[in-house]
């Protein structure tokens, strides 16, 4: 069935005339094609076109706003990336902070308990001491009594002068000893030389024993070396500790009344 034919308008009579208001220009064009689609009349290539062009104009608009949304959804993610590290970071520091304060409470506590233990002690200590020199102090009055009472303070003098004397003695003597140890020192270090020596020479002497053995032509010059050897060796020599003792000085005797004598003799 073909489009049908558009009718001629009613007459305008007195009761249906109506007075016609202007209308916007696109709104009257999409009034028009909305009627003639309704009535299944063609729609003019023009409208199509202004149809299409809109369409393809608020598409891209509407592609525009999606991508200004999209970037600014993934500024709010970056965003919110961010604020997320920021806190992930506090919340580390926030957690440090509180096990480091937990721990310095705890040393607190330790050094706390310690200390009450070490001024518990020293108040221990403090109280021995000041019974020690209580005691001490009981002492030293009855030693002050007896010293004033002890009548033989002259007696007691002129033993301390003795032990002076004796002390001075015996400073003496240690001084000889002294001496004698640097010298017994000197003869043990020549005689660890002289050891030394021979014992080189003994070495030798087995070398020289080793190639005698080894070649019997030599013997005859072997030995007559060896005895040479003896001869001038100085294992035969005794060593003369004759002049370090006439060096040395007798020791001082100590006075027949001192205690160090009468230990002595006892």
């Amino acid at each position: 069935m073909g489009p049908t034919p558009p009718q001629p308008p009613p007459p305008h009579t007195e009761d249906t005339r109506v007075t016609q208001l202007p209308l916007p220009g696109g709104a009257e064009e999409y009034v028009r094609d909305s009627i003639h689609a309704s009535l299944g009349l063609p729609v003019s290539d023009r409208s199509l076109r202004l149809k299409l062009l809109a369409s393809e104009d608020q598409r891209h608009r509407l592609q525009d706003h999606v991508f200004s949304l999209e970037e600014d959804l993934r500024a709010a993610q970056r965003r919110i990336d961010v604020l997320k590290a920021e806190a992930a970071m506090n919340a580390t520091g926030l957690r440090r902070c509180v096990e480091e304060k937990e721990a310095m409470a705890a040393a607190y506590a330790d050094l706390s308990d310690k200390s009450s233990k070490e001024c518990r002690l020293y108040e221990r200590d403090l109280e021995r001491a000041m019974e020690s020199c209580d005691d001490l102090a009981r002492e030293n009055d009855d030693l002050r009594a007896r010293l004033n009472q002890n009548a033989d303070l002259a007696a007691l003098m002129a033993q301390v002068q003795e032990l002076q004397k004796e002390k001075e003695i015996l400073k003496m003597n240690l001084d000889t000893a002294e001496a004698e140890v640097v010298t017994l020192s000197e003869d043990n270090r020549a005689l660890d030389e002289e050891i030394k020596r021979l014992l080189g020479l003994l070495e030798k002497e087995r070398q020289r024993r080793s190639e005698r053995k080894k070649s019997a032509s030599t013997s005859t010059k072997n030995k007559r070396k060896s005895s040479s050897l003896r001869a001038g060796s100085p294992a035969g020599r005794a060593l003369d500790f004759g002049c370090a003792d006439s060096s040395r000085h007798p020791l001082s005797p100590l006075p027949h009344n001192s205690p160090d004598y009468r230990a002595h003799k006892k």
